[in-house]
Order: C-alpha cells, then sequence, then structure tokens
C-alpha cells in the first residue's frame, strides 16, 4: 500500500511481490520462511535466495499467487512484517522505545551447563542443554537445529534432532548462515506437532510473522523458540577459505570452535586460539545483515549469547512460556546462574550492540519498527543503486 493509497485498496501481495521487493533488492536474510510456507513446493532455497521452481509465469512470478495464494509473502519477516500483532500476541504490548533496545524482558541471568556441561558448546552450553533436557521429558520430539555439513566444513545445514547426541553434534557456533526454518519440513515429513527452534534473530522472527499472519500449520509447530544474538553472519567461501584457511593457514580439520569476541577467535583441537581481528571479516558480512534491526533475538521466548564472556551465557527471559520453562529447567538442575548483574561488561556490550545495530537500519526500512510500506523499501534501495553507478556501489 503506498502512502497515497485508500485503506483496503492496497494490492494483495504474492511471490510477485515478494520477489521484486525484497529478493531482487538484496534484503532477503534467507530465512526460508516463504519456502516453508509455500504448500504449493514451488519454492526452494538456492545460495541462501528463495528461487521459484514453476517457471509457468517466469521467476519473478507464481501461477498460485495470481490465483489466490500469499502465504509465502505473509510469512516474509521483510515484507510489511507485523510486529504490532507478534508482540502483542508474545507480550501483550509493543516494545517501548528507547528504553528497551534489546527488547521486551521478564529476568536476565547468567547460565552455563550444570554438570561437566557439554562437549563442544559455544559459551556456557545452555541451548543444548535445555534442548537436550526438553527432549528427556517429552516436552518436545526434536530441535530444528543447524549442523555443521560433512563435504563443506563450518558452513551449516539445517537438521532436525531427537537425541542429546545428535544435538552434541550440532552445538557451537559457525558464524556462517543456515536457513534453520527449513528443518521444520524435516519434522513435519516425521509427523511431529511439538519441536524447538534455535535461530538468530531474523529467524526468531520469522516464526512469530507466521504465527501473526495465521499461518499456524508451522507456527504452532514451534513449542520453544529459542534465539541466538547476532550481529552479523560471514559470507561462507570468503570468510572461511579466504581468511580462515587463505590468509591464517588455518587447517580447518583442526577447527573446534569459532567465536565472535571483540576478534574472531578460532580454537584449535590444542586449545590454542588464532585471533582474527574482526576488521578483516567484516567486509565479508552477508550484506542482508546490514538491514537487520535486531541483535538480541526479541522475539524469542529466551535469547541467548555469549556477549564476551567465557564459560557463561546471557540468557534473556521474554516470554511467558519461557519463564515457565526456564525457572523448570532452574528447579531440575539443567543449569547453573548467577546474576545478570555480575557481569556488567557483558550487559554493557549486550546495550551497545542492541543500539548499534537499530540506527544501523533506515527509518524507512519495512521492519525498523512495526509496518512501513514496503514500497519505500524498494524505492530507497532503486535510488541507492542508481546513485552508485548502477554498480551496487563496489564490493558490498
Amino acid at each position: 500500500m503506498t502512502e497515497d493509497s485508500e485503506p483496503g485498496t492496497e494490492e494483495r501481495k504474492h511471490w510477485k511481490h515478494l520477489h521484486a521487493e525484497i529478493v531482487a533488492t538484496e534484503i532477503c536474510c534467507g530465512c526460508s520462511a516463504c519456502v516453508v510456507a509455500c504448500p504449493h513446493h514451488v519454492i526452494e532455497m538456492e545460495n541462501f535466495d528463495p528461487v521459484m521452481q514453476d517457471l509457468t509465469l517466469g521467476p519473478d512470478n507464481c501461477v498460485h499467487g495470481e490465483k489466490s495464494c500469499s502465504l509465502c509473502a505473509m510469512a516474509c519477516l521483510r515484507l510489511d512484517p507485523d510486529y504490532d500483532t507478534i508482540e502483542s500476541l508474545l507480550f501483550g504490548r509493543r516494545r517501548k522505545h528507547p528504553s528497551e533496545p534489546w527488547g521486551i524482558s521478564r529476568e536476565m541471568w547468567l547460565a552455563q551447563a550444570a554438570g561437566d556441561g557439554v562437549p563442544g558448546g559455544q559459551d556456557g552450553g545452555v541451548v543444548t542443554a535445555l534442548l537436550a533436557w526438553m527432549l528427556e521429558q517429552g516436552e518436545i520430539e526434536g530441535a530444528c537445529v543447524s549442523k555443521p555439513r560433512q563435504d563443506k566444513p563450518w558452513l551449516d545445514e539445517p537438521v532436525i534432532a531427537t537425541t542429546a547426541d545428535e544435538l552434541i553434534e550440532a552445538a557451537g557456533s559457525r558464524y556462517t548462515y543456515c536457513s534453520t526454518p527449513l528443518a521444520l519440513k524435516q519434522a513435519a515429513e516425521r509427523k511431529m506437532k511439538a519441536v524447538a527452534m534455535v535461530g538468530v534473530s531474523c529467524e526468531a522472527t520469522a516464526i512469530r510473522e507466521m504465527g501473526a499472519q495465521g499461518i499456524k500449520r508451522w507456527s504452532r509447530m514451534v513449542k520453544f523458540n529459542a534465539g541466538l544474538m547476532c550481529n552479523e553472519t560471514f559470507q561462507y567461501e570468503p570468510f572461511i577459505f579466504e581468511i580462515v584457511k587463505g590468509r591464517y593457514g588455518i587447517d580447518l580439520d583442526r577447527i573446534k570452535k569459532i567465536n565472535v569476541k571483540g576478534d574472531v577467535f578460532v580454537t584449535l583441537d590444542d586449545a590454542t586460539d588464532v585471533v582474527i581481528p574482526l576488521d578483516e571479516c567484516k567486509p565479508y558480512a552477508n550484506a542482508w545483515c546490514h538491514h537487520c534491526p535486531d541483535f538480541a533475538a526479541e522475539h524469542a521466548d529466551i535469547s541467548f549469547g555469549g556477549l564476551g564472556m567465557s564459560g557463561w551465557t546471557m540468557c534473556v527471559v521474554r516470554s511467558e512460556y519461557g519463564q515457565d520453562l526456564w525457572n523448570r529447567a532452574v528447579s531440575a538442575g539443567v543449569v547453573v546462574t548467577r546474576a545478570a548483574e555480575e557481569e556488567p561488561v557483558a550487559l554493557k556490550v549486550l546495550d551497545a550492540l542492541a543500539k548499534k545495530q537499530r540506527r544501523r537500519v533506515g527509518p524507512m526500512e519495512s521492519h525498523a519498527s512495526g509496518r512501513w510500506s514496503s514500497n519505500r523499501v524498494l524505492e530507497r534501495v532503486r535510488s541507492e543503486y542508481l546513485a552508485s553507478g548502477g554498480d551496487g556501489g563496489g564490493d558490498e
């Protein structure tokens, strides 16, 4: 709907609009919600872009959309996202600006997995420990997670984990993007009705957008929405092969963990770290991340982030269900907790990164705050493209 159009006269959006306004303008974050929501199975992910498989009307249109189907457009968290409904359903109110820069929260804790922790877990291993406990309790049938691919080291693929061992295989962060919601389709094939979804900020919101738009087949399947705090992810080939392996000569088979704590820390199998200045990796950040205002995964049930700490995770409890789950997990001894105030530096990092990420997104972005007309986003992107000489302005 344009600024001057009459209420109720806007065109129903479908793949044609999603492609023109989001995919073609490179605003698409590759979350795969449109692919998951498509009931006709004519959209698939290719190199983190949704691509039309039914070429009856060409790659930028859809015969089903021309008739009546608009589920792909409705599921998109970039195309007119309904933050009003998302946050009203989840919290009963909208986030207060600017007093809640990292979103609405009930409690904040520092935590780590109890006992011997989680082998290969990132920071405190809290997410893996929680999911393993939920599986053991029968609260979920599986967890949608990202797991390293066998053929491409340090590139993830979406999988549905149903055992503690499978969760441990997927533990840790690779800092290359994964369209984790695709694992919901695997869960559906196995007739699962209650799963956890572990994803970065955009993916956590994608699940809520489907719920806000009434796409219940997928949104109601997700019992626990675990959000991973995320500033940006890196392009796979340049980051892993040009920087990690090429420039620094690191044997990919020796890498045990990659973490970002001010700089990029690559931990090897002998427990030593190779430190790569973050500025060297920044040029290889995925461009779509720069359209994201949400560092702290504010639409998750619980958000998790390392925030420069070692061995501990900052856990931001957000929803009513997240609070109930957290209380039960703590009582069961699944995690060990400390007061968030015991790490004031981590709290400052959370505050600074959340505010910085909101500032970097233009005020006319459709997802900056509530509903903005996505036509304005398209106009701005086109203007920037033409102003740069039509070549995108260089490497970015």
